[in-house]
């Protein structure tokens, strides 16, 4: 048994080297991970709650929640960064809880660079080599395939100094996944960026991954990252995982108030049910107003929370079946879409957010309107 779980180490240390000292294959998938039961406290703070996640291998896992929620904490026990106080964590079958950080063969990324300053693009890159002792064709081969996926070869010999932060960060992913690891971990590794860098990066990150097929494990409080670029969007509140799902379920199907009201933009409407056929809800407003909602689950009381997401609600300038009518409190410009709130006649805000389409005015603030939504454009939260 000892020396089964010694071998399962080496080959944590140092996956990239075979036996005859070559580089694993750029087809090989990442590395299934389970978190069993686990456990960090801080004194009487526990910043990890019996946290268990299971996740597969070539992966892209978001860890989404807001300042405290245990995120960082829970990819900081991953690296190693921190010890366990209980539970376990398997790598492809294999507890790691004591193997050491630079043993594990994970890649990582931060939001700092943390680039050598006196050494070249080329030369941070190649570091990770370096200290594996890989020789030197292949690391300089290695290093040119990864400059090019990053598309960085042309800067090559500059020093960190000569180059903007975004092409910084670059580097950074580049020295992470040069020896082709089978975990890679970012932490917030855009949140320096700005907007239109941070999305290019994102779609560059997302490509990356589907290249390398390694396991990823992103750390971020911004809901549009996770949702632009997850396979699934671990929630995270109080140092519990509160919802795990594929980002579009996680947005349409939000299980409760929090998710719901953290993971995108939302309209909360408290109703009363007055009918149930199936999963397809009836409901009333405390206006009076009568509309269709699913519902997953079973809602055993005659009170609901109602999530209408703001792109969702369609504005008519007549009255049509089934809408309701909202004077305009807040209307704005945005470019590509309108933002409008308006109240209900039961004093009710809500948000709307519409294409902007040729013909289509801003309305006047205290303009009457007319809106509505269908069955599938609402939500019965449980």
């Amino acid at each position: 048994m000892a020396q089964t779980l010694a071998r399962r180490e080496l080959r944590l240390e140092t996956p990239e080297i075979q036996a005859a000292g070559t580089i694993r294959s750029q087809e090989s998938i990442g590395s299934g991970i389970s978190i069993r039961n686990v456990v960090k406290r801080y004194g009487n703070f526990v910043a990890a709650d019996r946290i268990s996640l299971d996740i597969k291998p070539g992966e892209f896992i978001t860890l989404l929640g807001p300042s405290g929620s245990g995120k960082t904490t829970l990819l900081n026990l991953l690296a190693g960064f921190q010890a366990l106080d209980e539970g376990q964590i398997l790598v492809d079958g294999a507890p790691i809880q004591n193997v050491p950080t630079h043993r594990r063969g994970f890649g990582m990324v931060f939001q700092s660079y943390a680039l050598f300053p006196n050494m070249t693009v080329a030369q941070n890159v190649a570091f990770p080599m370096r200290m594996a002792k890989i020789d030197r064709t292949n690391t300089d081969r290695r290093v040119a395939e990864t400059l090019e996926m990053m598309r960085l070869s042309d800067h090559a010999g500059k020093l960190p100094s000569q180059m903007s932060g975004g092409q910084q960060q670059r580097v950074a992913i580049a020295r992470a996944i040069v020896m082709r690891p089978r975990v890679v971990l970012m932490d917030e590794p855009l949140s320096a960026l700005d907007r239109r860098l941070r999305e290019s990066i994102q779609i560059e990150i997302r490509e990356l991954h589907q290249t390398i097929g390694s396991t990823i494990l992103f750390v971020t409080h911004d809901q549009s990252e996770a949702l632009t670029m997850s396979d699934r969007i671990a929630v995270m509140d109080a140092g519990h995982i509160v919802q795990i799902a594929p980002p579009a379920e996680l947005y349409r199907r939000p299980q409760s108030r929090f998710v719901a009201s953290f993971v995108g933009e939302s309209n909360l409407i408290d109703a009363q049910v007055i009918g149930r056929n199936g999963r397809i809800l009836t409901l009333r407003t405390p206006a009076g107003h009568v509309f269709e909602a699913e519902s997953r689950n079973g809602i055993h009381n005659d009170k609901a929370t109602v999530l209408v997401r703001p792109e969702r609600i369609a504005l008519h300038d007549a009255p049509v079946p089934g809408s309701m009518s909202a004077t305009v409190t807040s209307a704005l410009f945005l470019g590509e879409v309108l933002r409008i709130e308006v109240v209900l006649d039961d004093g009710q805000t809500l948000l709307i957010r519409c294409p902007d389409i040729a013909g289509r005015d801003l309305p006047p603030v205290g303009g009457q309107l007319h809106i509505g939504w269908g069955a599938a454009d609402s939500w019965v939260l449980s």
